[in-house]
């Protein structure tokens, strides 16, 4: 079993062409450089992929002979994962940004399992500041998009090499948050891991 929603249920094939679909649109949403994502589009994604995450957490603790693990390993993650938040304008029609304040409500986000950002550099730029999150996952689960992709035989497109895992912003999972620039930050894990 994957999971149902109250007074619905799909057989696990349905769920996986449905995850596929959502999939597509999620790494798809267009980012406005100016005021980021939708909310409203959002909350709708969280209320498939978040929902996945959340039921299976709750599955595994509490009932986890009725799961379909063979599913669930071929898309979780768990581990050190990376976002950056883009200056947005100081108010409407400003030319002039600030770095965002981090909103951590709980609806998916878009993370990346590489540090150097090296998949994302077309949408970012080395030496502007950002925001710069840097997290674990700990007991929670991320869904590891190239990994079900690719198990599923689905197309990778042009969101590959971003190695996105989509994870709740769960205040207790970022062990720390940064205000630099891209550069910066690769500089210093680089210097940490020697």
């Amino acid at each position: 079993m994957i999971f149902d929603f109250p007074n619905i249920s799909f057989s696990d094939r349905e769920w996986e062409y449905i995850i596929c679909k959502v999939l597509k649109g999620w790494t798809e949403i267009p980012l406005n450089s100016v005021w980021g994502y939708d909310i409203d589009t959002v909350r709708f994604y969280d209320a498939i992929i978040g929902t996945l995450l959340k039921h299976t957490e709750t599955m595994v603790s509490e009932n986890e002979p009725q799961l379909n693990h063979v599913f669930i390993n071929s898309w979780k993650y768990q581990g050190k994962i990376y976002r950056v938040l883009h200056p947005c304008p100081k108010r409407r029609g400003s030319a002039r940004t600030k770095l965002p304040k981090v909103d951590y409500n709980g609806l998916i986000a878009h993370w990346t399992t590489d540090y150097t950002f090296r998949g994302l550099m077309y949408k970012l730029s080395k030496r502007e500041k950002y925001v710069i999150l840097e997290a674990d996952t700990n007991e929670h689960f991320g869904f590891d998009v190239n990994k079900y992709r690719q198990t599923k035989g689905v197309s990778l497109g042009h969101t590959e090499k971003e190695n996105e895992i989509i994870f709740p912003m769960y205040k207790e999972c970022v062990t720390k948050e940064y205000r630099m620039t891209i550069e910066e930050f690769v500089k210093m894990k680089q210097e940490d891991k020697n």
